[in-house]
């Protein structure tokens, strides 16, 4: 299995069967995901930072665009979601108030485990726990205005305990504050940045890591 981040909280998991692109972003919010292809297209919640279909290339066909909960298996990978709550972003209202509901994504393919958070804005319930508890690689944003600060998305973290974190969702050309803030409050030494990381249940670890992607934007 191969991820690789592509800006934002847009991310992208490729097996040997399937590509799938987690939250992709519409040109008009600034970068580019330069046309990653994806069998299948999960959207967290309905918002041109998430929700950028038109951005990702079909490949062998249109890919199946997932937004709600549901339990799905595609090309060897199965797909369970669950309904969360964003964060409400402070002096804006939201329109409509059903806006804040977003969805976590969990991933079974290739004997791992993987979870997008992208649509989380508090710390997890446990409905959210008993679907994702049993994660390997946790994939969460730690800088965008509607999902988790640095310290909380360490507490979820923390919660879901997944031997390998991956955090997204911040500016990798900005002063590192938040990575910094993450990596201390997970009491964890970030890995050298990779533009692509690989992994195979064989070469799965216990030990508990911090990998850091470059972003494509």
């Amino acid at each position: 299995m191969d991820i690789t981040w592509l800006g934002h909280a847009a991310t992208r998991i490729r097996t040997r069967a399937a590509a799938v692109v987690m939250d992709p972003y519409d040109k008009s919010v600034g970068g580019t995901m330069g046309r990653p292809d994806a069998h299948i297209i999960t959207i967290s919640h309905q918002d041109p930072m998430r929700n950028g279909v038109a951005s990702v290339a079909p490949t062998d066909g249109a890919p199946m665009v997932l937004d709600g909960p549901g339990e799905y298996e595609i090309r060897g990978v199965l797909i369970e979601s669950v309904r969360a709550t964003l964060r409400q972003v402070e002096g804006r209202l939201p329109d409509p108030p059903e806006a804040l509901r977003s969805v976590l994504w969990h991933f079974e393919a290739e004997e791992l485990r993987v979870a997008h958070l992208g649509g989380l804005g508090g710390h997890p319930t446990k409905e959210q726990l008993d679907l994702l508890s049993d994660v390997d690689i946790v994939i969460v944003p730690i800088g965008l205005a509607d999902t988790l600060s640095p310290a909380d998305a360490a507490k979820a973290i923390r919660a879901l305990e997944p031997t390998i974190t991956i955090p997204v969702g911040y500016d990798p050309a900005g002063d590192g504050a938040e990575l910094k803030a993450f990596a201390e409050a997970l009491a964890l030494k970030p890995e050298e940045p990779v533009s692509r990381f690989s992994i195979a249940r064989r070469g799965a670890t216990e030990e508990r890591r911090l990998v850091i992607l470059e972003a494509r934007a």
